[in-house]
């Protein structure tokens, strides 16, 4: 095995044109052009075309939101990933935001986020106090107006019905803004159409509504630590749903939230290192570790590209997530494959400007691609959105030579798979290169939702909003509210609803011999479920929950859940061969635990 060992000179010359068709692949998908209508960027920008090149927009060059693309671990959709629009979804509550956004809840006044985070002398008993002398978003914590808003948490919503001075607080850390929206967004929606449900179906214990206090950390850690600790200490939150990379869990629960005491769940991070946090049990997820996917993709090598495979390049992402990965699949591939492997990390898309990011991914690419007759049979990609850019810069490079090598095997970790379907769609792969491409790319994914539950869910997320299908990560951000909620239920009335009294309660959802409660029904409409559970809960029962993600059966020691993964690979659409359509082809079967393998099943 070598870690991008090879000699760097025959590339240079080649890492520069790659690098410069690349820098348009990465901000402009992949495309020459004609006119400026063929420069819309992926993130629905409108471009300029200069000389016949696409140019993306002017923006700030310090800008954190001008990487390439959404970097989300946001699991696989099995229906069309969509952006939520501008109008406001039909929950009822009200919403206060700092700034007009891409969020799905349009504003109904604003807050200065600069202002001090407390109001210097000012007491309060109640926050509708705070709120006559000082506006929305200011509320009343620990005898003091305080300022619910901040530069990252831009948005608070409160609860359709009940007093202002009569509720507990969740606070949710994602990137909802451009470039992550198209992927996280829908997340965050998923969390809002929870806590509404919860709060038309019925209450906590004491007649206490759920508010909601939404931050946007950009997927940077440094905005992800600043709006913990907004909300974990200005605001004493004891409930954080987020947020949704590895990196930035990890920073966040050992930096702010197990100090804090606050219960952190992440609907979506993978890393290996989570399981090891010393957390005090206050760390959860919704999402099963990578140790898992790391031995599905080493099988699916062994498996199902052996003996063709004798060259592999595994190019990952130099974080949490993406070193994770790499970690687990090289110590499964090193005997079996030998030199025959090759390790190349790559930056994180938003660590640096993007005309550096472009000449890294270049550089790497022409490295992992190696010289004419030593090409990779099989790439291994361990990454996020960014995936889709390397692979086409593959596709240049593949195109360069005369006649053109056979084409690689692509596949990609659950990060990536939402952008399998837009590898093949992007202008710049020639239609004869659409069908050969889509036999030759597949990913992995975590098994993240149940079908009755999730086409149950569905339903109610597209009546509210505005008629989008749910993409199949939400099941995860819905289930992590509800289970925060729940548990909230769980604690008596009179007693505090701290970050330890929410895991404590954690066991009694998922007692099997507790009331059954299946968060769906036929036609999506019926939320009785959620006050079968709460009746039971806080008359002091259990529960046996199986969410929109499936069973909530966690280990309680570690807050993990296990589950098997799925093979996703691209079949044709039905009267259009050239269209792609995600589908799950495989299944890897998990051995009974505590066994971290399997075995690859065709469905």
């Amino acid at each position: 095995m070598s870690a991008s060992s090879r000699s760097l000179g025959p590339f240079y010359g080649l890492a520069a044109a790659v690098g410069m068709l690349l820098g348009c692949s990465l901000a402009l998908d992949f495309t020459e052009c004609t006119a400026n209508s063929d420069c819309m960027t992926a993130e629905g920008e409108q471009g300029t075309c200069e000389a016949g090149k696409c140019v993306a927009p002017t923006g700030d060059s310090n800008d954190e939101t001008t990487g390439p693309g959404p970097d989300s671990e946001a699991t696989t959709p099995d229906t069309p990933t969509t952006t939520s629009t501008s109008e406001p979804p039909t929950t009822g509550e009200t919403t206060v935001d700092v700034t007009a956004t891409s969020t799905s809840t349009s504003p109904t006044d604003t807050t200065d986020p600069t202002t001090d985070t407390t109001t210097g002398d000012l007491a309060c008993a109640l926050t509708s106090e705070c709120e006559e002398s000082l506006g929305d978003g200011f509320v009343c914590i620990e005898g003091a107006c305080v300022n619910a808003l901040s530069s990252e948490c831009t948005k608070l919503v409160w609860p359709s019905v009940g007093t202002h001075d009569k509720v507990v607080f969740i606070g949710s850390i994602i990137p909802a803004t451009p470039p992550y929206d198209s992927l996280t967004l829908p997340l965050q929606n998923a969390l809002q159409l929870a806590i509404a449900d919860y709060n038309k179906t019925t209450d906590l214990p004491g007649g206490h509504r759920i508010a909601w206090i939404s931050c946007d950390d950009k997927g940077k850690v440094d905005r992800a630590i600043a709006a913990a600790q907004h909300l974990t200490g200005a605001l004493k939150i004891q409930a954080i749903v987020g947020p949704i990379f590895s990196e930035q869990v990890i920073d966040v629960a050992e930096q702010v939230t197990i100090d804090a005491g606050a219960f952190l769940v992440t609907p979506t991070a993978t890393a290996k290192e989570i399981t090891t946090l010393v957390d005090d049990g206050l760390v959860w997820r919704m999402i099963s570790s990578d140790v898992y996917q790391s031995n599905a993709v080493a099988d699916r090598v062994l498996e199902l590209e052996m003996p063709v495979t004798t060259q592999l390049s595994l190019l990952h992402k130099d974080d949490a997530y993406g070193n994770g990965i790499a970690s687990g699949v090289v110590k499964r591939l090193m005997a079996p494959l030998g030199d025959g492997l090759d390790l190349y990390p790559y930056p994180d898309p938003v660590s640096k400007p993007p005309d550096q990011i472009m000449e890294d991914y270049a550089l790497i690419l022409s490295q992992a691609w190696g010289p004419m007759g030593a090409h990779p049979d099989t790439i291994v990609l361990a990454g996020t959105s960014e995936v889709r850019d390397l692979i086409l810069g593959v596709l240049l490079l593949w195109s360069s030579e005369n006649p053109p090598p056979p084409l690689p095997r692509f596949i990609v970790t659950h990060g990536a798979v939402p952008s399998m379907e837009d590898v093949v769609n992007n202008n710049g792969v020639p239609a004869m290169l659409k069908q050969p491409l889509m036999s030759l790319l597949t990913g992995t994914a975590p098994v993240i939702f149940d079908p009755q539950n999730f086409a149950s869910f569905n339903a109610r997320y597209k009546l509210v909003f505005n008629e989008q299908d749910a993409i199949t990560p939400t099941s995860l951000s819905y289930d992590a509210g509800m289970m925060v909620m729940f548990a909230m239920a769980a604690v008596p009335m009179g007693e505090a609803i701290t970050g330890a009294a929410i895991r404590d309660n954690i066991t009694k959802l998922q007692d099997p011999m507790g009331t059954k409660v299946s968060f769906g029904d036929v036609n999506g409409l019926d939320l009785t479920f959620i006050k079968t559970a709460h009746n039971a809960l806080v008359n002091g029962n259990t529960v046996d929950l199986k969410g929109v993600s499936g069973e909530l059966e966690f280990d309680l020691v570690t807050g993990e859940v296990r589950t098997d993964v799925i093979g996703w690979g691209l079949v044709p659409k039905m009267g259009d061969p050239n269209v792609p359509v995600l589908t799950p082809l495989q299944i890897y079967v998990l051995q009974d635990p505590p066994s971290e393998m399997g075995m690859w099943v065709d469905l």
